[in-house]
């Protein structure tokens, strides 16, 4: 199942960053005067693509994969319409801080988000974990470990958030009036590429380092809760 999840992340990374960043690119100049909405287009329809690949194959999609589609759906939508700079920074903030705001949210929850991923019963031995916290009676402690953990992953994104909207000010810029048409939609579409894999870079480090900690902080709640170490109940 790693394996497969591995694979899976590479496809990802291929289809909706790597590929689409070069023909935003390179593509633009190869169509004459249609080049840059061509580039665009085909460049959009990469991830579009992968994203109903990938539904049809799993049958399984999650909100985060939702708000990745429409994301994209919204850059396409935005450039073709030439909206202001400005949008492409609010976009670029409120998909993060929606996920943010609903993994928050489960922490309020019987179920909050940390939970799930440490009730993984291919990753995690959940049946060991249950026996330990009854036989200690530690499980309500241990849920309020897990709220509190959910609670800085949520912070992850508003962390993210804050990223994206300081790289989109700083890439998508407002093009200068006298530059019409497709030399127009040229300049937006190198700035999308930029924006694009400058993202995933910058975003990426303070991401796994966060997601570290928030490792590091559960292996601490499993020590204590339980009285093993997060490499005990992990499944070999």
């Amino acid at each position: 199942m790693q394996k497969n999840q591995n694979k899976r992340s590479l496809y990802e990374l291929i289809f909706t960053i790597i590929i689409p960043v070069l023909l935003l690119n390179k593509l633009s100049d190869r169509f004459e005067e249609n080049g840059p909405l061509i580039a665009l287009l085909v460049a959009l329809s990469f991830p579009i693509a992968y994203f109903l690949w990938d539904y049809l194959k799993t049958r399984h999609v999650s909100i985060i994969s939702i708000l990745g589609f429409v994301n994209i759906l919204l850059t396409g939508g935005f450039a073709l319409f030439e909206l202001t700079s400005i949008w492409f920074a609010v976009k670029e903030t409120s998909i993060p801080l929606l996920i943010g705001a609903g993994v928050a949210f489960t922490a309020f929850s019987k179920k909050p988000f940390i939970n799930m991923i440490l009730s993984n019963e291919d990753i995690i031995q959940t049946n060991l974990i249950e026996e330990k916290l009854e036989e200690r009676q530690s499980r309500p402690s241990y849920q309020g470990h897990l709220k509190t953990l959910t609670l800085y992953f949520a912070g992850t994104f508003l962390v993210s958030a804050i990223l994206n909207y300081v790289l989109a000010i700083n890439i998508v810029t407002e093009i200068p009036a006298d530059i019409l048409g497709e030399a127009r939609l040229k300049i937006r579409n190198e700035q999308i590429a930029d924006l694009t894999w400058k993202s995933y870079v910058v975003i990426l480090a303070p991401s796994m380092a966060m997601l570290g900690f928030i490792m590091w902080k559960a292996n601490s709640v499993i020590k204590e809760c339980t009285g093993l170490n997060l490499e005990q109940v992990l499944r070999k």
